[in-house]
C-alpha cells in the first residue's frame, strides 16, 4: 500500500466529501465516521481501484455508505441547507418581513431540487453550492468534463422547469 498515494487523497477528498455530505443534510459526527469508514475501504481496495479513479471510487463509496445509512435508519437527516432553520442560524439581524421570504424561497428550491433526478441534484449541488469547477466534478465523478458539462446543462433546464412549475401560482 503506497502511504503517500492515501495522504495526499486524504488531503485532496476530505474536504470536498465531508461538506457535500453537510449539505445533503448529514450531521458533522456522521460525516466523520462515513469518510473514515470510506477511507478504510480505500485502503483495504487501494490495490484493485485504479489509481486514476481512486478519487471518484472514493467520492461514490463516501455517498453509498450515507444512503445507506438513511435507509437503515442510522441517520436522520436533521438538518439541511434548504431549511429554514439553517437560514435563521446564519442571518439572525435580518428583519422578518426578508426572514420570512427567505424561508419560502429556501422550500421552494429544495422543492425544486428533490424533484430532480439525483444525479442532477448532485450536480446542481456540486457546482452551484460547493462551486466546484467542472474539471473538479469530473475528476470526483469519473466522468470526462463534457459529459459534466451536458448533464449541467440538462439539469439546470430540468431545474428551470420544476422552478416554473412551482412558482406558476404566483404569475
Amino acid at each position: 500500500m503506497d502511504k503517500d498515494l492515501i495522504i495526499n487523497l486524504y488531503k485532496e477528498q476530505f474536504n470536498i466529501i465531508c461538506l457535500y455530505l453537510i449539505k445533503c443534510g448529514c450531521r458533522i459526527s456522521d460525516v466523520e465516521d462515513i469518510v473514515q469508514d470510506s477511507f478504510i475501504k480505500a485502503m483495504e481496495y487501494i490495490t484493485e481501484v485504479n489509481i486514476k479513479n481512486l478519487p471518484s471510487w472514493l467520492f461514490k463509496v463516501s455517498i453509498n455508505n450515507y444512503k445507506n445509512m438513511v435507509k437503515r435508519g442510522k441517520i436522520i437527516n436533521s438538518k439541511s441547507i434548504y431549511e429554514g432553520n439553517f437560514y435563521e442560524e446564519l442571518v439572525d439581524n435580518f428583519n422578518l418581513e426578508e426572514n420570512i421570504l427567505n424561508k419560502e424561497k429556501s422550500k421552494e428550491i429544495s422543492k425544486a431540487l428533490n424533484s430532480l433526478k439525483e444525479e442532477y441534484r448532485s450536480l446542481i449541488i456540486l457546482k452551484y453550492e460547493m462551486d466546484l469547477s467542472y474539471k473538479e466534478i469530473s475528476v470526483l465523478l469519473g466522468l470526462d468534463e463534457n459529459t459534466v458539462k451536458v448533464y449541467l446543462y440538462r439539469a439546470r433546464n430540468n431545474f428551470k422547469k420544476e422552478w416554473n412549475k412551482i412558482n406558476e401560482g404566483y404569475r
